[in-house]
Order: structure tokens, then sequence, then C-alpha cells
């Protein structure tokens, strides 16, 4: 279906002869959408204020009401129950997606857990947020991929190799791996301080993983296993997919390729101590190093080739990144570099940052072991959730109880982290995080179920002509109107807070509208306008909700 709130400009400025993005949209009680008349009148050389009067004497369009010059400023005024004809008969479940990515392939990366190590906390923002803009890109016509780039390769498994050596159990690694290897990590990270020499351990171990000395990739390939085995539980859990997973050992090969293309080009050179490097002094960079002094391998020249092998492989519109605020150097050094080498679809890839999830004593650090596993918190909303359900509605089932409670657990960690901007630092907080009274994902759950009651109620489909008698009813209508540019500017913006915020909004004026104004036992014309009104915020309560990730529930 056409934008409807887009549609309106469209026309407006076609009326004028101007260009859509002409006409604003004023503060509340100056009409629904105005035109300042400045550079109309620069052109004609006229006041402002005559050319306004002009426009609003004569502008004629079937939908607007009226045309009215306040100073400068042409406020157009929507025929509502015109416009509400349209609209709500034409509602249907894709209302606000559209084609405009059809042809074009998207690829979101997103979560990039650490193998050996178990999910926190501080994968949680990527995790949700890039599930999140691949839903909504998807939702907009774009052939998606979703693209989970395992941290499989690296130092850090130099240190667990030396840790499961000196210290690690057979047993404990079979009963809970991944909780054991990251009891490792930590400790090797405790030992370290009194010990340099196991620096040189793990850094030696490495070398043998590059070497594919045959013990080294053995217990790689262990940890390995057993890690992906617990990530897809935790994924599940979170209703979260992907079409595809890469390690980045997947990379080794093609990254060496891109260093000796780098120093064959001139773009790389060797630094006093060995390692090669790309000089970025002329884009005020720091260098960027992509081998090390022992000619092992970084993240870096893995991410090189990677962009490489998504671009010659599915000729990428958009390759997104959804990675943390702390990595914006890294993005800026790897972006340029590529840039120099002549890598194509480096112009199309974009780094999506977001701001630090941290605990209320300071940031998250899993070598210290200073984290809250990802596991546990979800069981943690999950029981506060049950805890609720069960006050409020005995009656449940056990199995509805439970399945109310995982939905309304979840989705309230997936809204209080959507439900604010991405760029924005959040510090982790039991209380906030778990809160499902006032702007939570249940409270939106509730209102979509409260809609869904009262369709149940009426028993027959809203028909007929639309009526609109109150002022609130206009508003909810408007809001409605909106919601497929609230769509597009989240995908251009790269921000699901957006949508959040926006369901948010529809839902308080819903709740409104419901205890303010009869629906099922009033008159019959405006009973089947307001059924329909309900109707459609239960259509577009869903639709939003979903693209976060959010399921929706019949019953509370």
């Amino acid at each position: 279906m056409q934008n409807p709130w887009h549609h309106l400009k469209q026309e407006i400025a076609k009326k004028l002869g101007i260009e859509e993005s002409g006409i604003e949209e004023p503060k509340e009680g100056f009409g629904d959408f105005a035109y300042p008349c400045f550079n109309l009148a620069k052109k004609e050389r006229k006041d402002p204020k005559e050319i306004a009067e002009k426009i609003a004497k004569t502008f004629k369009l079937n939908f607007i009401k009226e045309a009215r010059a306040i100073g400068p400023y042409v406020n157009f005024y929507v025929n509502w129950p015109v416009f509400a004809e349209g609209l709500l008969k034409s509602m249907n479940k894709k209302y606000g997606s559209s084609d405009i990515g059809r042809g074009k392939t998207v690829i979101v990366e997103y979560s990039d857990p650490n193998i050996a190590k178990p999910m926190h906390v501080g994968h949680l923002r990527s995790t949700i947020i890039g599930q999140s803009l691949y839903n909504i890109y998807k939702f907009l016509g774009y052939k998606c991929i979703s693209w989970n780039y395992i941290g499989d390769w690296g130092t850090q498994f130099g240190k667990v190799i030396v840790a499961y050596k000196k210290w690690g159990s057979k047993q404990k690694l079979k009963k809970d791996s991944i909780k054991e290897l990251f009891r490792l990590y930590v400790k090797f990270h405790e030992e370290v301080k009194n010990n340099s020499k196991l620096e040189d351990e793990a850094r030696e171990w490495v070398k043998k993983l590059e070497g594919e000395n045959k013990e080294a990739l053995n217990l790689w390939k262990q940890f390995t296993e057993l890690s992906r085995k617990e990530l897809e539980k935790t994924y599940k859990i979170l209703n979260i997919k992907f079409d595809l997973y890469t390690g980045e050992s997947f990379f080794n090969k093609m990254a060496k390729k891109s260093i000796v293309e780098a120093v064959e080009k001139g773009v790389a050179t060797r630094d006093s101590d060995g390692a090669i490097i790309v000089d970025l002094s002329n884009y005020n960079m720091p260098p960027y190093l992509i081998q090390k002094s022992d000619e092992a391998t970084l993240y870096s020249t893995r991410d090189i080739a990677l962009i490489k092998y998504r671009y010659e492989k599915y000729k990428f519109y958009k390759n997104i990144y959804v990675v943390g605020s702390e990595q914006k150097l890294h993005f800026q050094q790897l972006f340029k570099t590529c840039e120099l080498l002549g890598v194509k679809g480096v112009e199309n890839s974009v780094h999506v940052d977001y701001g630090l999830m941290s605990l209320p004593k300071g940031k998250l650090s899993t070598r210290e072991g200073k984290v809250i596993f990802l596991e546990d918190l979800i069981n943690e909303a999950i029981d506060l959730a049950r805890k609720i359900v069960n006050k409020k509605n005995p009656k449940l089932s056990k199995s509805k109880k439970d399945a109310v409670a995982e939905t309304v657990g979840i989705g309230s960690i997936k809204f209080n982290d959507l439900s604010n901007d991405r760029i924005n630092n959040i510090v982790f907080d039991w209380k906030k995080m778990l809160t499902i009274e006032g702007k939570s994902a249940p409270y939106i759950q509730y209102t979509y179920a409260r809609a869904v009651s009262i369709l149940r109620k009426a028993k027959t489909k809203p028909t007929g002509k639309i009526l609109l008698r109150e002022p609130l009813e206009e508003s909810i209508l408007k809001k409605i109107a909106q919601f497929p540019e609230i769509v597009e500017r989240s995908a251009k913006e790269f921000k699901p807070h957006y949508i959040a915020n926006y369901c948010f909004e529809l839902a308080e004026m819903f709740n409104m509208f419901y205890q303010k104004f009869r629906v099922l036992d009033t008159e019959k014309g405006l009973r089947n306008s307001r059924l329909k009104l309900v109707e459609s915020v239960k259509t577009v309560l869903k639709t939003g909700l979903n693209l976060l990730g959010i399921d929706v529930l019949e019953e509370m």
C-alpha cells in the first residue's frame, strides 16, 4: 500500500507546484501540514504573507478541509472523514510495507560473539538492534541477509588453550562447556598479573594455530563446536535467526592474500619492528596494523577479506555492521584502507554503532569476570513476568502462564533496549530492565490484547461508512497514517527506537480512547467506525512490535 501520509504531502506539493520537501508538519493546533511561503515570495518578489493569503483563498483538494493563512505560512487541515474512508478500508497485515528495496541486497551483520565465552548483556544491543534492522529492511522489500560473524580466531584462543592445559578439566568442560571456558579465560588474566610469561605461551599457541598444528587445531575445534551449541540455545530463546554463520577463521587464507596485495600496491609497508601497517596519517588516523611482526594475521586483515568476499558473492546495495561505538576508529581505518586498495562495495558499507551497556560501577569486562550472563538475565526476566501473570490473571492455565511469561519477559528486555536511541550509553539496571509498567513492551502487548478482546466480543467484522466524531479519533487516525514514514525513517537512520516510541505513543492514545468512549454499545454506524479504528490499531501495534522482534499476545 502507498504511504498515505507521504501521499498527502505529495498531492499538496503537486498542487502548489513545489518540491515535496517544502511541506512541513507544524506544531499541534496549527493544522496537519504547513507551507512556509518565503521561497515563493522571493521568486515572485512579494510579501510572503500576501502569498500565503492568496494560496489559502484558492487552494482546493478533496481531502483538505481548509487552507488557512497564518502569517507567512499556509496551514492545511485534513478532511479526516474523507481521508479515513481510504485509509481504514485499505488496512491489511502488510500495512506499512513497501517495495522500495526491490532488487537490492542488504547484509546486516550483528551479534558477533566470541567463541569460548558466554554471551553477556554486552552482546544484547548488537543482537537485538541487528535483528530489528534486518526485519525492517525485509519489510521494505529488500533482499536481506542476516550474518553472524563469529570471533573464532585470534589471541583469545592462545590464552584459553594455555589455561585449559594448565587448569582445565575434561569433566567440567563436558558438563558446562561455555562456563568452564569462561572460567579459564578469566583465570588466565588473573594469573598473568603475576606471571607475564603466560602471554608468551599464549602467543606461541596462536602461532601454532596459524601453522595448523594438529593439537592446537583439535582443541580449537572442540572449543568452537561446544560454544556454538550453547549460542544456539540463547538465540532460540530470543527468537534470533541468522541466514549465515561464518567465523573469522573462514577468511584466514583470503586475509593473507590481502596482505600481499596491500604490499604490492604500496598501500602497506613494514615498520621498524617488521609488522605490516597501512599509514593513514594523511587522513588523521593512526597506522592500521594488518600483520604482526611474528607474521600472525589480525581481525583487521580478515575484515578486509570479508568485504571483498561479500561484494564478490552478493553485490550488496548496503553492507551494515551493527557493532559498538568503541570500534568506530577500527571501521574508519578499515573503510579507508579498503578504499585505498580499490575494494568494491566499501562505499556502501556502514558502521551502525551503538553506545555501551555497562554495570552501575563501570564498563563490562569479560577479562575480569564482571559480567551478567545473558542466559541469567533472560531467566530472571521470565521469572519476574511469571509472578506478575500469576497475580494479574490466576485463572490462566499453567501452559498459558508460561507462554505469556516468556513473551512478556523477553519483550521487556528487547523493548528496554530498542526504545533508547542506539547511540546512547546504557547503564545496566535490573529494575529498569525488567519493569513491566509504563513505557514498556508489556504495556503495548496488553494494549494489543485489549484490542483483540474488543474485536472478539463484537463477533462481526466492521463494515460501512467511516464516521469520526471526536478529535482523539482523528489523532489516532493521523498516528496510524504516519506509521509507514516511521518505518522508512528507522531504516534510513538505522534507528529502531523510532518504531518503539511510536508503538508506545499509539498505545497511549488508544488506551485514552478506550477509557473515554464506548465502542460496542453505541449506535451501529459509529460502532462500526470505532471497531474499524480498533482493528487498525491492533494491526499496526502487532506489525510495529514484530519489526522490533517482539511477539504479541491474544490474551494476557
